[in-house]
C-alpha cells in the first residue's frame, strides 16, 4: 500500500515535491492529487505528475504511464482536484524515465534523479507560478 509523503520542507511559495513509500497505482495517484489539492489556494496551479522509475524496481516504470500505455484520459477523470477555494488544477502527466537509464557501474538510481532533477528545473524555469511535483512510481520518497 502507497503512503503519500511530502518530500520537499513547507516553505511559503517554494516548490512542493510529492512522492510515495512503497507501490503506488493510478487509484493512490487519483488520491494524491485531491490530497495535495486541497492543500493550494488561488488560480493557475499546475500539478506535474511525473511519471517513470528509477530503475531499481523490476518492472515497474510509474504507476500512471509506461511505453506500451499512456495515463489515459478515462484515468485523467479519476481526479479532478481542486484547490482549497475551489479552484481548479491543471494535471500534467510527464513521462521522465520509463526505463533504465544508461550509467556508469549499473547505477540507474543516480541516473535516474539527475535526469528527474533535471527535468523538474526545466519545467519550473518553463512554467508560471509555483508549480508542484508528485512523482509517481515506487519508493519516490525513499523506503520505510
Amino acid at each position: 500500500m502507497a503512503e503519500l509523503a511530502k518530500i520537499t520542507d513547507d516553505t511559503l511559495g517554494a516548490v512542493q515535491i510529492w512522492g510515495f513509500h512503497g507501490e503506488c497505482n493510478v487509484w493512490d495517484v487519483a488520491a494524491a492529487l485531491e490530497e495535495i489539492a486541497a492543500g493550494l489556494k488561488g488560480d493557475g496551479h499546475t500539478i506535474h505528475v511525473m511519471s517513470g522509475t528509477h530503475g531499481c524496481c523490476v518492472g515497474r516504470v510509474g504507476a500512471v504511464a509506461t511505453r506500451e500505455q499512456r495515463f489515459a484520459e478515462e484515468d485523467r477523470a479519476l481526479a479532478q482536484p481542486m484547490t482549497a477555494d475551489n479552484k481548479t488544477i491543471v494535471v500534467a502527466v510527464r513521462d521522465f524515465n520509463t526505463n533504465k537509464l544508461p550509467a556508469p557501474d549499473s547505477d540507474y538510481v543516480s541516473a535516474a534523479m539527475s535526469k528527474l532533477n533535471k527535468d523538474i528545473r526545466t519545467i519550473v524555469a518553463e512554467t508560471p507560478g509555483t508549480p508542484t511535483f508528485l512523482l509517481a512510481y515506487c519508493c519516490s520518497a525513499g523506503t520505510k
